[in-house]
């Protein structure tokens, strides 16, 4: 019995060792002086010859609803985005494509550039805030949006995206697709965590609080 109970322990860590991580992104010291170097000019040009713009624009506010608003977004974030592309810890064929043959610094200069844009403010900001946005639901362990993503919504530390300014369409499928585990480059499950706790309502008014009026009205 002892031993079929250490045999099923070990393989159950074997399986856990053996598992794909969120991310290769460590924000230790060499990354954090990686993202820092980033050059705003060259990622600007970078922005052009790369295609960037196709679907974020140049200014980073995109006119398709499921293409996502990128504009002041941190630098820190958005590295961490595309490096998971390029390591394919975060699947999407064109930008896992977009990211071939981009050095580090490539990355850090586009980082650099598009967090230097404009972010665009929330235009469908409800009167009444959600509950889940300053408080949370602690009886199923869903910490409050602010917790991680900023007081107004604009973003914490490393790879907290900002909300505010968002794409409706985008939040929600965003959301979704971490509830479904479709979307596993979070680090811990946080997002996974909290998505799968969520009812579609709520998702609903969360994308209505934080996002930005569509382009087509």
């Amino acid at each position: 019995m002892n031993k079929i109970i250490t045999l099923s322990m070990l393989l159950c860590f074997s399986a856990v060792a053996s598992a794909e991580p969120s991310s290769l992104v460590a924000y230790d010291k060499e990354t954090r002086a990686l993202i820092r170097s980033g050059d705003v000019e060259k990622g600007q040009k970078l922005m052009k010859s790369a295609k960037c713009k196709k679907c974020h624009m140049a200014d980073g506010i995109s006119e398709d609803t499921d293409d996502p608003n990128i504009a002041g977004m941190s630098a820190t974030y958005l590295f961490k985005q595309m490096k998971d592309y390029q390591d394919e810890t975060r699947s999407e064929k064109g930008m896992i494509k977009a990211m071939r043959g981009l050095s580090d610094q490539d990355i850090s200069d586009l980082a650099a550039y598009y967090a230097s844009q404009e972010m665009l403010p929330a235009e469908y900001a409800t009167e009444q805030v959600p509950v889940l946005v300053h408080k949370g639901d602690p009886k199923r362990m869903v910490r409050a949006c602010n917790s991680c993503h900023g007081q107004n919504g604009e973003g914490g530390e490393y790879d907290m995206p900002a909300l505010v300014g968002q794409r409706k369409g985008y939040f929600i499928t965003t959301m979704e697709e971490f509830a479904e585990d479709d979307r596993t480059n979070d680090i811990y499950w946080r997002m996974r965590d909290i998505a799968k706790e969520l009812t579609e309502e709520e998702i609903e008014e969360l994308a209505n609080y934080y996002s930005a009026k569509d382009p087509e009205e």
